[in-house]
């Protein structure tokens, strides 16, 4: 039976909103760490304090210790997840969605073209690496028992395990939960777990669940860009979903057809969006193949360096409107300045930015005051 809304066109200012509202970024919500990660469809973790930050800047009453006691009770976990970048995920997530990211991981090739170990040394170099991460291990000690192998040497050995062995990073007692020296530990063992929970399949299709329920409606060359999968592997995955009568598809302004998860809401196109401070990479910014629901592709070019280096920015009626930074104070204060693409902002906005600035200054002074701020002299 043809879907009743197979037809149904969104404006960009309709999907703007409704990424807004699945974000946690119309209003904070009142949810639990563990909620409010899949919800959002994880957090990106490559700098220790955007997660937290993150979390911040959706959840009502959020404290970094929060995060700090669900990672040392490994209900959500570090980990090399979606385009083979640093997330935190709940546990759950990461047991379901590791099967189908590993093809990703899978077709990884180096750029200086060194090729892996031949397939047969490679398991056994995973078999080792997997029991010797029974316990956290630091990169060091991994690379060092690993060795060389096969005219590759012990760096090239670990950049390989590294993108073939499911590892989860321990945390430490320090800011954030994480410093700048990983400790790797196999994330079966970490979670306790004996085995992968899903199949390829099961896998695909909760991992297309979970980012249209995060980010939807959105277009499959978009779920390509957040998963790092080419659109033919998740492919599979949007099938399964279609055959559970749990797809529903739009258009665009532009014809594209979206797909989305049946029975989530739209909000309304007009619903009030407050000015919000995101973090560096935070996922809002980086899920779609096409941006232009919350960042013109113009200041795209500011806050997304050719590294993929992506600043931490503020939000303007529901848009991406410049960048922030924090600037230590004497005293053992944070000031957070706000550099705006266009000024003047209505005062309104400007008032509401600064409220958000000194709430902001406040969770991260006594934990890193200067936050991202070696970021600032490589600004695109």
């Amino acid at each position: 039976m043809p879907d009743r809304l197979a037809h149904t066109r969104l404006t960009r200012r309709q999907l703007n909103r409704a990424t807004l509202a699945r974000q946690l970024l119309l209003e904070r919500a009142e949810l639990d760490v563990v909620a409010a990660t899949e919800r959002i469809g994880g957090l990106q973790a490559q700098e220790p304090a955007s997660p937290h930050i993150g979390l911040w800047t959706r959840l009502a009453g959020f404290q970094p210790a929060d995060l700090d006691q669900a990672l040392a009770a490994r209900t959500v976990v570090k980990v090399t997840l979606m385009r083979s970048t640093l997330h935190i995920v709940s546990a759950s997530d990461y047991l379901r969605l590791w099967p189908a990211v590993v093809l990703l991981m899978e077709g990884i090739r180096r750029q200086d073209r060194v090729q892996p170990p031949d397939p047969r040394r490679l398991a056994a170099l995973q078999a080792r690496a997997a029991a010797f991460t029974a316990e956290p291990r630091g990169l060091g000690e991994l690379r060092d028992h690993l060795g060389a192998s096969e005219g590759l040497t012990p760096d090239e050995v670990l950049w390989w395990i590294r993108r073939r062995v499911a590892f989860a990073h321990a945390p430490s007692d320090v800011a954030w939960s994480f410093g700048r020296r990983p400790r790797l530990a196999h994330a079966l063992a970490w979670l306790g777990a004996d085995d992968w929970p899903a199949s390829t399949e099961e896998a695909l299709a909760h991992l297309v669940r979970r980012y249209l329920g995060a980010f939807g409606p959105a277009t499959a060359a978009d779920l390509s860009q957040w998963s790092g999968l080419a659109v033919g592997k998740v492919r599979p995955g949007i099938a399964a979903v279609d055959a559970s009568g749990d797809l529903r598809r739009f258009t665009d302004e532009r014809g594209r057809e979206l797909l989305d998860l049946d029975g989530h809401p739209l909000p309304d196109a007009d619903a009030p969006a407050p000015p919000r401070l995101l973090p560096m990479w935070d996922s809002t910014i980086l899920a779609f193949a096409d941006r232009t629901r919350l960042i013109s592709d113009e200041d795209r070019r500011v806050v997304v360096a050719r590294n993929g280096d992506t600043l931490p920015t503020f939000t303007v009626d529901g848009v991406v409107a410049g960048l922030w930074w924090a600037h230590p104070e004497p005293g053992g204060r944070t000031r957070i300045v706000f550099e705006p693409f266009r000024p003047p902002l209505r005062r309104s906005d400007a008032h509401a930015l600064a409220r958000e600035g000194e709430n902001l200054a406040t969770l991260v002074a006594p934990l890193e005051p200067a936050v991202y701020s070696r970021y600032q002299r490589w600004r695109p």
